[in-house]
């Protein structure tokens, strides 16, 4: 019985180790899209930049 009761205890362990697991990767997938966009608008705030640095008169 003692073996019994060890194995069901490992095998709920595992179980909740696991949902842990699928936790942290969807929160890793989530971190990776806010990364993504958050590069994005980097990247076309220096094309931005680059826009208006072009359009600056060469006098100044």
């Amino acid at each position: 019985m003692d073996t019994k009761r060890r194995l069901k205890r490992a095998l709920s362990a595992i179980d909740d180790a696991m949902s842990t697991l699928r936790r942290a990767r969807s929160k890793v997938e989530e971190g990776r899209s806010d990364i993504s966009r958050a590069l994005n608008e980097l990247d076309d705030a220096e094309t931005n930049i680059r826009k208006a640095i072009r359009e600056l008169p060469d006098n100044i």
